[in-house]
C-alpha cells in the first residue's frame, strides 16, 4: 500500500564559515582560537565527505582599520586561505544576509540548512543565526565552533555561552563533534 503522507523535501545543507579572519583570530584567546579553528577544519572536511557546499563570509570595514580591504589583518585565518568556497562574500555590515545575495544564492542552490561558525559570536555570528531563522531555514550551531575576543565586561568564553543560550531557543545546538555522528546528511 502506497504511503500517503507528505514526504518534506529533503534538508540541503551548506556550512557557513563567518568573518574567520586574521586579526580577529589574532585578537581571541590563543588557546580557545586554536581550538575553534581546529574545529571549523574538522567540519570543513565533514561538509566536503557530505557535498555541502561552503561558503566564506569576510568583513570588511574602513582604510586603516584592523579589518581594512587588502590588509593582512582583513585576509581570512590560514586554514580557509587554499580552500575554494562555493560562494565568498565581502560585507561591512553585521548580517550576512542584509543586501540580500546571500539569501538568493542559497536559495538558487535549493539549501535550506544552515551550519553557521566563525567569528565575532556577539555581533556576525548571532545575526546570521538570527537572520537565516527569520528567513526560515533551519539553523544548526555548532556551540564550540565559534569565538569572540574578550570585551572590557565578559570575557570572550562568557559571551560565547551567552549566545548558545540565547541562539538555541532557535537554532539546533550542539558540540561540533556530535555533527559526525548525526543524521545529518
Amino acid at each position: 500500500m502506497p504511503n500517503d503522507q507528505p514526504r518534506s523535501p529533503a534538508q540541503q545543507t551548506a556550512l557557513i564559515v563567518i568573518d574567520l579572519q586574521q586579526a580577529l583570530c589574532d585578537a581571541a584567546p590563543p588557546a580557545e582560537i586554536e581550538l575553534v579553528i581546529g574545529r571549523i577544519a574538522e567540519l570543513l572536511e565533514w561538509a566536503e565527505a557530505r557535498s555541502w557546499p561552503v561558503i566564506f563570509v569576510q568583513h570588511w570595514t574602513d582604510p586603516g582599520t584592523i579589518l581594512d580591504r587588502g590588509s593582512a589583518g582583513w585576509q581570512l585565518a590560514p586554514v580557509l586561505r587554499d580552500l575554494e568556497p562555493a560562494f565568498h562574500l565581502e560585507k561591512n555590515v553585521l548580517s550576512s544576509f542584509e543586501d540580500g545575495r546571500l539569501d538568493a544564492w542559497l536559495k538558487a542552490h535549493d539549501i535550506n540548512r544552515l551550519c553557521i561558525t566563525g567569528m565575532q559570536t556577539e555581533y556576525c555570528i548571532t545575526a546570521a543565526c538570527e537572520a537565516a531563522a527569520a528567513l526560515g531555514y533551519d539553523v544548526i550551531l555548532p556551540i564550540d565552533a565559534h569565538m569572540t575576543i574578550d570585551g572590557p565586561e565578559k570575557s570572550a568564553a562568557e559571551i560565547v555561552a551567552e549566545a548558545n543560550q540565547r541562539l538555541c531557543a532557535f537554532a539546533q545546538c550542539l558540540p561540533a563533534a556530535s555533527l559526525a555522528t548525526s543524521n545529518l546528511n
